[in-house]
Parts: C-alpha cells; structure tokens; sequence
C-alpha cells in the first residue's frame, strides 16, 4: 500500500512540475510581447500654436495649403490656413526625402513628429557674432534658417541692419515672454496625402 501511494505521489509532483513549466513559458512569452500603438493626435490648424508645445517629440496630424516648398532640394515647406495665422515648417524624414515642387498650392494632410527649436540669449549672442564677422548663415540651401516658419535668417550677402534687428525684435520678444526662451516648433514628416477636402478636428486616431 505504501509503495502505491509512493508512486501516486512521483506522478503528482511530476504532473504539477510540467504544469509550473508550461505556466512560467506563457508568462515569459506575455513579458516579452510588444504591442506598439502608434498614435496620432490630430490638431485644426486654427489651435496649433496653443497646442503644439505639448506633443514635442510625438506624432501629430495637420491639414493645410502648402504654402511655399524650398526649391533648392524640397528639404522643408510651408503649410497656411484660412482659418489660422499659423504657418509650420514641415520637413521631410530620412524616407520621403525631399517634398515634389509640384505641391506648392496643394491641400494636404501631414502626419509627422513634432521638434523644437529653442531661442534664448546664448543663441542670439552666437547669431550676433555670426553678423559681424559676415558669416554666410544659410542652410546651404539658398534660403536661410527658418524659425517657426517666422523668421529667416539671412545669407553671405544678407543686410547688417537687417540681420540686427531681427536679433533685437527675438530679445524683446524674449523679455515679454516672460520666460528666457522662445519656441519655434516644425514638424519632421513622415507621411502625406494631397486632398481635396477632408476635415480636421481634434481627436486622437491610432494607425
């Protein structure tokens, strides 16, 4: 009798070892299971300058008339709408690579990450000295380093007078900020769709 019951014990603990096993599998494999969900936030151009500070380095969607495209290349354009006073620096990532000319005028939907570039005293210092020594401050693309889409800085050939006080207006526009930097935001397109006319509102979608 003891002996059966030995043996009914061995098969129980061996049933109940391939059970952990089977058990710790499934939780390894449910650790290492990735779900990406890529989200988009959708922003009507009349809100972007109140909203775009917050999705720095995340995914958005705008909708706009392409105002202006770089023709030295494609590397960046200009998106406006009626119903704002916004006009965002879009620029291509690594797989579009530039923007066709040919969309200059079009209505397009653009979906892409949101970047910062930040204004302060030590840039502006840096930019002034860029100024007096006649240094050619383009992007080596013809049309300068634009800010936001708002300000341009200017090339080999640029005016001092002119170059200074675009230096001066970003102090000032600094001091009344009330902060010790200025934003100006682009976004790094990763896709976009030419549209007739498609509406905007401000919702999340996941693609």
């Amino acid at each position: 009798m003891k002996k059966y019951m030995l043996i009914f014990t061995v098969i129980a603990l061996i049933a109940t070892s391939c059970d952990c096993e089977d058990s710790s599998k499934d939780d390894k494999s449910n650790k290492n299971a990735v779900v990406v969900v890529d989200e988009v936030t959708t922003i009507n151009m009349a809100n972007f300058d109140d909203k775009v500070g917050d999705y720095v380095g995340k995914k958005i969607q705008i909708e706009g008339t392409v105002d202006h495209i770089c023709k030295h290349g494609g590397q960046k354009l200009f998106v406006v709408s009626e119903n704002s006073d916004a006009r965002v620096k879009v620029t291509p990532d690594e797989e579009i690579a530039a923007f066709n000319a040919e969309l200059e005028g079009d209505k397009i939907i653009i979906v892409g990450i949101v970047e910062e570039q930040r204004i302060d005293e030590a840039y502006l210092r840096e930019w002034e000295e860029e100024i007096k020594a006649g240094s050619d401050m383009s992007d080596g693309k013809g049309e300068g380093v634009h800010l936001g889409g708002k300000v341009e800085k200017g090339g080999v050939d640029s005016d001092i007078a002119e170059e200074m006080e675009k230096v001066n207006n970003l102090r000032e526009m600094i001091k009344e900020s009330g902060t010790d930097h200025l934003s100006f935001y682009s976004i790094l397109c990763t896709s976009y769709d030419v549209v007739d006319d498609a509406p905007t509102t401000d919702v999340v979608k996941t693609h």
